[in-house]
């Protein structure tokens, strides 16, 4: 630039500051809305932000309000991994808490494969030395199942075995149609694949570990809780309790290729025998206070042998005279479960919880794999809220049994161990005494608790159909309503000790039953097929009541009327009812869709919610005049339970086909 024009420039500039200034500031505004339209809604309406109308009914209002999915009811703990070689190909196995998994790329990606197991907490597999398709699952409450191709289908075969947990399961090496399963009560076995089983021979102590040696099939052992490790000849037909110096055992080994060497462990520590049980050694002399978990052996070597610890995994390679750290690379200490490759020896996995490590150098380093996500198995069955504490709620899961939660579904606890049925399809809790439950199965059994689950009663069969829902009177507590899908309603008047059928006149499927407290007497509503019928005097006479109804809620806050949700047009509706009831139509919510779970809010009594299949969950504060949306997250879900917090509006959990979700509205 020309030095004798630079000072012109300068002053000019100064008296134009102001307008220069402006002149950038409109420019950058017009950018600004030309590039973000959405800053001015008014002036650029977005297409896709009008609601859409119904010339026929008002559609509910949509609010950004989302339902994520909470974790922990099946957390995937990895209990059994078996590694097997199919058509040339490497297979795993996992038997978790939510099923069986499968891997074809060593542990990379997890299949579920669950058509058809009705147990899901699986505790033991095993599979078929012939034919690697043919798997044994083993659960908790009993249970066998069996797949004749890898995992795609099972069929249950239980018949003979106890309601209590498949610790271990064995397959005889020489004649494929004989297993054992180990149970707390002994040791049981088939000769038919699994079609009918019996009882071994009964030895003191209770089962947790058996272990067969392959070379020799009829040789068991089993160790036990106090009484130490017991062996058989026979198949299990007699037992010899071996002298040890320990009781309790937890884990028992037999080598390949080492049939007369076993290893145990016992309250954490390694024992091992080098003659068939006659004289046991203490093994683990690594020196180290961690408590031993599992173990496994190299198969072609059995003096490679790898323990897995509480914080950690050692190794020896001289048949345990000495030991190495041999942890590297595992985040995840707790080594819970140790498989090695039976082809390929030097690649190892270990699982900590519901994580896979693998090491492809003989446990000298590690890298994660994979971990299993099995909560999206998690078919919830009903969910049930407690009456008094807004943070806990019961859910049962297809498979599973109870769980419970005190801290609004962050984490959940298996409160249904001891129940030996996992099918339960009902659960109600004492409005007063809230430690009481009671758990209706699908096979027509009602079970109580009156520790919140800890421990339950023998059961009653109400009748040889599943129970849909349970009810409590909260007037007088000891009588229960049961309504099941097939043979009407019952009641017991205590506790559900005994039952009887009442109203065989409504109809053998009833949906649902409502009490209400209010007024000179306790008035029973019962939804079935045929609509809403009520009874005036504890279900010994019922009189229809509605007809042509979904979904029926007692009377709101400040309201004697009780609520129902017509299919078509209310004028259609008829019975006493339609008089004293408010009826909303169906097309109001969501049209075309089943709906279910009306309920009344017992922190907003005031407020309805009701759950419509393929769209989610809508609220009423005006008695179903208008409804809104508790928005996206719901809609590819089978909607099966709805549960409300008794002290706080915004903590609503929904049941589905794959899991619970929890409401969280936007701030």
């Amino acid at each position: 630039m020309d030095t004798d024009s630079a000072p012109g420039l300068r002053e000019w500039l100064e008296d134009h500051a102001l307008a220069i200034i402006a002149v950038l500031a409109i420019i950058l505004l017009l950018v600004a809305v030309w590039k973000r339209p959405a800053l001015f809604p008014s002036a650029y309406p977005s297409p896709t932000s009008a609601t859409p109308t119904s010339p026929t009914a008002p559609s509910p209002t949509l609010l950004p309000k989302q339902w994520t999915v909470l974790f922990g009811l099946f957390d995937g703990q990895i209990n059994a991994l078996r590694v097997e070689e199919a058509g040339g190909e490497r297979v795993l196995y996992a038997g978790t808490d939510g099923g069986v998994f499968k891997s074809e790329d060593r542990g990379i990606t997890w299949i579920p494969r669950n058509n058809g197991l009705d147990n899901r907490l699986v505790r033991a597999l095993a599979v078929d030395p012939d034919d690697p398709k043919v798997l044994y699952a083993g659960s908790w409450n009993g249970k066998v199942h069996v797949s004749a191709n890898g995992g795609s289908s099972w069929q249950e075969r239980s018949t003979g075995l106890p309601a209590s947990e498949i610790r271990a399961l064995a397959v005889h090496t020489h004649d494929p149609r004989k297993l054992y399963a180990g149970t707390p009560a002994g040791v049981f076995t088939t000769t038919n694949a699994g079609m009918d089983w019996h009882p071994a021979g009964r030895f003191t102590g209770t089962l947790q570990c058996l272990a067969m040696e392959a070379e020799q099939p009829n040789i068991l052992y089993v160790g036990t809780a106090n009484h130490g490790i017991y062996k058989s000849f026979d198949g299990g037909a007699t037992w010899t309790r071996l002298r040890t110096g320990f009781t309790n055992v937890s884990s028992l080994h037999i080598p390949p290729r080492a049939a007369r060497t076993v290893y145990a462990i016992s309250e954490g520590k390694l024992w091992k025998t080098e003659n068939a049980g006659l004289v046991w050694t203490y093994a683990d002399y690594w020196r180290d206070p961690s408590v031993a978990r599992s173990l496994a052996t190299n198969p072609k070597n059995p003096q490679e042998i790898y323990v897995g610890l509480e914080v950690g995994l050692h190794k020896s390679t001289d048949g345990r005279q000495t030991w190495i750290r041999s942890d590297l690379g595992l985040t995840d200490k707790d080594v819970q479960v140790v498989a090695v490759d039976p082809t390929e020896p030097t690649v190892v996995y270990a699982c900590t919880g519901n994580q896979l490590f693998i090491s492809g150098n003989s446990g000298r380093t590690w890298q994660q794999r994979s971990s299993i996500q099995a909560y999206a198995e998690a078919s919830i069955l009903a969910l049930k809220s407690d009456p008094k504490d807004g943070q806990a709620f019961y859910a049962s899961v297809a498979g599973g049994g109870l769980y419970r939660t005190t801290d609004s579904g962050e984490d959940w606890e298996h409160v249904g161990v001891s129940l030996p049925i996992a099918q339960i399809t009902a659960i109600e809790v004492d409005p007063v005494i809230t430690q009481t439950i009671y758990v209706g199965t699908r096979e027509g059994f009602v079970f109580r608790s009156g520790t919140g689950g800890t421990t339950w009663a023998s059961a009653s069969r109400v009748a040889e159909a599943p129970i849909q829902s349970l009810a409590v009177d909260p007037e007088q507590r000891n009588r229960i309503y049961a309504a099941t899908v097939g043979q009407g309603i019952y009641r017991s008047d205590n506790a559900g000790a005994q039952w009887a059928r009442k109203g065989a006149s409504i109809g053998d499927d009833v949906q649902g039953i409502v009490i209400d407290p209010r007024g000179p007497a306790t008035t029973t509503y019962a939804r079935t097929e045929r609509g809403v019928f009520r009874s005036l005097d504890a279900g010994e006479n019922w009189e229809p009541y509605l007809s042509g109804v979904v979904a029926f809620a007692l009377p709101l806050k400040g309201s004697g009327r009780p609520i129902a949700i017509a299919r078509a047009d209310p004028s259609l509706v008829a019975g006493q009812g339609r008089s004293e009831s408010i009826l909303v139509p169906q097309n109001q919510i969501a049209a075309a869709v089943e709906l279910r779970g009306m309920t009344v809010s017992p922190a907003v009594p005031g407020t309805l919610y009701v759950m419509a299949e393929g769209e989610g969950v809508f609220s009423s504060a005006d008695s179903g005049s208008s409804w809104t949306s508790l928005g996206a997250g719901l809609q590819s879900r089978r909607l099966r339970a709805l549960a409300l917090s008794p002290d706080d509006p915004d903590l609503i959990l929904v049941g589905t086909d794959r899991g619970i979700y929890r409401y969280w509205p936007t701030q």
